[in-house]
This record gives C-alpha cells, structure tokens and sequence, in this order.
C-alpha cells in the first residue's frame, strides 16, 4: 500500500497563496483588469472630446493641428492613465485585503485543537487525497486542478467558489520534500490531473 503523510502547521500565507491562485478568483481578477481598462477608457472618450470641442477655436493654420488634435489628445490621454493606475492600484488593494482576511478566516477554521499539525494523507490505492482529522476524501480525477508554486502545491477540486481546495507546503524535513518530490512526479504523469507550473524556486 502506497501511503505518503504530510504533517505541517497551517498558516496564513499557506491559504493566502492558496486563494490566490483559486480558478475563481483568478478569473474574478482578470474580468477585475478588463473593468478597470474599460472604465479610463470611457474617461479617455470623454475628455478628449470635451478638450477638441474646447480648442477648436481659431487659430493660426501651422498650429490648428497641434492644438485641436495633438495636445487634447495628449492631455486626455494623460489624465486617463492616472485613473487607470489609481483604478488598478484601489482594485489591487481591495482584492489583497479581500484574500488576507478570507485566509485568516480559513486557518482559524481549519486549525486542528490545541494547535497540532495538520495532516494530509496521499493513498495511492485509493487514488485520493484524505484530508484533516476526519480524513474528507479527494480523489484524483478530472475535477483536480493543481498549481504548483515556488512555496506550495495548491489542490482544487471542482468548480466555483465553493470548490473543496487544500495545499501542500514545499518547506521541512528531508522526508517531507521527497513526499512532495513523489506527489509532484506522480501527478505531473496523471493525464486526468490539471497540472500548472507557476514560478520556480529561488535558488
């Protein structure tokens, strides 16, 4: 029987990363992208017409280009890209806190008593994933997406926000990285595995 345990504490950095990189969220955050450019895009629109309607007055023929199209232009689009940098950074800001406060939320709940580690069993016979003190089956099937990171496996299983979700620190002993060495192998080689490579290990 081929069994490989891991024990770690939990932390919140471990489900900070793990919300991070959740399908949901990533996708929540490139429709957040697409938003943000849509808007100063409107407000570019906007400004450079009301700026050509402001400057298309007279004016000597070798400046009337400058001035009616070129400088508007200019300064609408100046003024656009401050909006979508302060938009960008105010969305930025909000989905971190977001994901912070999601991630300390996840910990506290996850916690076993008495602060002990948590542990997470891979049974190769079962093809699945026991997780925590009650041992809440995953399998390892089509529905299984897993990000590797520099610091950590990320499990997802299934779809949406409420998928079941869990991860795997990369850091401790020497058993513990060839647990992680094994598990990486052996899903890299899982064709109904999604796996995802995101970043290497500083060396």
């Amino acid at each position: 029987m081929q069994k490989k345990t891991f024990t770690f504490k939990l932390s919140d950095e471990g489900y900070y990363e793990l919300l991070k990189y959740m399908p949901y969220f990533r996708k929540v955050h490139f429709f957040g992208i697409i938003g943000v450019f849509v808007i100063s895009t409107v407000f570019f629109l906007y400004w450079n017409h009301e700026f050509q309607e402001s400057a298309n007055t007279s004016s000597p023929v070798m400046f009337a280009f400058i001035l009616q199209v070129m400088f508007p232009a200019l300064l609408a689009f100046g003024l656009s890209l401050v909006v979508h940098f302060l938009l960008y950074l105010y969305f930025r800001f909000r989905i971190n806190a977001f994901l912070k406060k999601s991630a300390r939320r996840l910990k506290e709940k996850y916690q076993p008593a008495n602060d002990e580690e948590y542990m997470i069993v891979f049974d190769q016979d079962q093809h699945a994933f026991l997780i925590g003190n009650r041992q809440h089956r995953i399998g390892i099937g089509q529905n299984l997406k897993v990000v590797s990171t520099s610091r950590y496996l990320l499990f997802y299983d299934g779809d949406g926000k409420s998928q079941s979700k869990f991860y795997i620190p990369k850091d401790g002993d020497k058993g513990h990285q060839e647990n992680v060495a094994y598990i990486k192998d052996y899903l890299k080689k899982t064709s109904r595995v999604q796996y995802e490579e995101k970043g290497k290990r500083p060396s």
